[in-house]
């Protein structure tokens, strides 16, 4: 009889119910809230190149456009209004035609693998298997989005640059810096597999 609970509290600790490694908990902290932010950033892009090229399909610069009406709704003085098309103006013109159809590919991507990400931080907090290697393949496409922006802001022209270049160059490195992290703790799970592992008889 007292053998009974001797083996529920083994079967209460089985490999299922052990708890992960402390570092998945604290990355997939880390990945959740970066997941979160980055879902919206690339949203926002994917959505500012659609109206972009809806408001001008053919490249043509809108003329400023600000009733009273809208002015006094939305609390901006005429000279704030003027400023806001004059720099959607220089923005649609220091453009390239192939930019924003690029951008609108590759934030999409983006937004859909951040989106992706916060499942796998999630994973990683309660800890499963699959996560670990899940978070290395998800962050190592954001690398790739992150380099594809960056090559394409680096030969859209300076004014493309000076918007674009040093944010796509923080992602670029807080993503090597995860894709890293992740790396190593798959690593650490193996050795740890392997040194777990009992010796065969000689």
């Amino acid at each position: 009889m007292a053998a009974q609970p001797n083996g529920s509290a083994e079967n209460s600790r089985s490999p299922r119910n052990l708890p992960g490694p402390a570092w998945a908990s604290a990355l997939g902290v880390i990945v959740i809230i970066m997941g979160v932010l980055l879902t919206a950033t690339h949203s926002n892009e994917w959505m500012k190149h659609s109206v972009l090229s809806r408001a001008a399909p053919s490249g043509e610069v809108p003329s400023a456009d600000c009733p009273e009406d809208e002015l006094e709704e939305e609390g901006i003085t005429m000279a704030e209004c003027e400023y806001m098309v004059s720099r959607l103006q220089g923005l649609i013109v220091s453009t390239p035609e192939w930019f924003p159809g690029l951008l609108s590919a590759l934030s999409s991507v983006g937004a859909l693998v951040a989106f992706a990400t916060i499942f796998v931080g999630s994973g990683l907090v309660s800890f499963r298997a699959w996560a670990p290697r899940a978070g290395v393949f998800a962050l190592s496409v954001l690398l790739l989005v992150d380099i594809g922006i960056f090559v394409a802001a680096l030969n859209a022209g300076p004014i493309i640059r000076d918007i674009y270049l040093w944010d796509v160059l923080l992602w670029l490195t807080i993503h090597l810096i995860l894709v890293t992290a992740f790396v190593v703790g798959v690593r650490t799970m193996r050795s740890a597999d392997v040194s777990c592992r009992p010796e065969s008889a000689g």
